[in-house]
């Protein structure tokens, strides 16, 4: 009988915004079998057949790193302002997986995020002096779907949905021209993101015991906004309305390597591009 376990967190960041990583695209049918079971093929013909073979639960740790997210500043519904020059963002947080039929898998992550703003200040102290934000680390969530849509032979084709949120408060602004910090005390914000990807993968394997190494790339589109307080206080004091941020570029690729030891536990590091430059690990386990 299956084991369920259902939490594994945690925390800790470091410095640098979010884009979400796109993933094996065959990640759901590399974990054939678990450590407390042998994982059997699901056949609905077999009288032994047994509802209990047909999922599984993998749990793990993420880390997402990403050194710069391509935003701009939004000032309306049909105008867009000047790029954000630098937004970054760390995240590690517990991975959960919910696997059915050695196919699909849906799975969460709950962690914490710590974001960064490099850029002009025009549009947050009034003055095009170059500034730094940093904000408080935040809890972190995220939740999504994966499937693998063909396989032959060693190559598998996928797809992955996934959204996120995190709801960090600034912390300060940094003048980098006078020195200056401003501390804030009423400006809350709202990040959110929302990615679909598509991927394709080769899995190389060996024997006694299995080994197996899976390259795979992807295409994903990304959208997301970071919503800023309304009149919130800025750093000269003054009440105002504070734009939002919103993706410079929709569009992105991804590479990326798995690597897993006796189809039970697995690695997977990957790198994304175009949209964001960023790299992602994964490390996890089937029970």
């Amino acid at each position: 009988m299956k084991r369920l376990v259902t939490t594994l967190l945690t925390l800790l960041t470091c410095g640098a915004v979010y884009a979400l990583p796109v993933g094996n695209p065959s990640e759901a049918s590399l974990f054939m079998n678990g450590a407390f079971c042998e994982g059997s093929s699901v056949d609905f013909c077999d009288p032994c057949f047994s509802w209990c073979d047909a999922w599984s639960l993998r749990v793990g740790f993420y880390g997402d790193y990403v050194f710069n997210r391509n935003m701009q500043v939004r000032l309306s519904d049909d105008d867009s302002g000047a790029d954000v020059d630098t937004t970054t963002i760390d995240t590690n947080a517990g991975y959960i997986a919910l696997n059915f039929f050695d196919r699909v898998d849906i799975f969460t992550t709950l962690g914490a995020t710590n974001f960064g703003i490099q850029t002009g200040g025009q549009y947050f102290i009034g003055a095009n002096h170059r500034v730094e934000m940093t904000f408080e680390t935040a809890f972190s969530w995220s939740v999504g779907a994966r499937a693998t849509l063909w396989q032959c032979g060693c190559f598998a084709l996928g797809v992955e949905g996934q959204y996120f949120q995190s709801n960090p408060d600034v912390n300060y602004i940094f003048d980098t021209v006078d020195g200056s910090y401003s501390y804030i005390n009423d400006l809350d914000t709202q990040y959110q993101e929302w990615q679909v990807g598509v991927g394709v993968s080769y899995r190389f394997a060996t024997s006694c015991p299995t080994i197996a190494l899976v390259p795979y790339a992807g295409l994903k589109w990304a959208g997301g906004r970071w919503s800023f307080s309304p009149n919130s206080v800025t750093i000269d004091g003054a009440a105002g309305d504070t734009p939002d941020l919103q993706p410079a570029k929709l569009w992105g690729y991804a590479i990326g390597m798995t690597l897993t030891l006796c189809d039970v536990v697995g690695v997977t590091v990957e790198g994304r591009f175009a949209d964001e430059k960023a790299v992602s690990v994964l490390g996890q386990f089937r029970f």
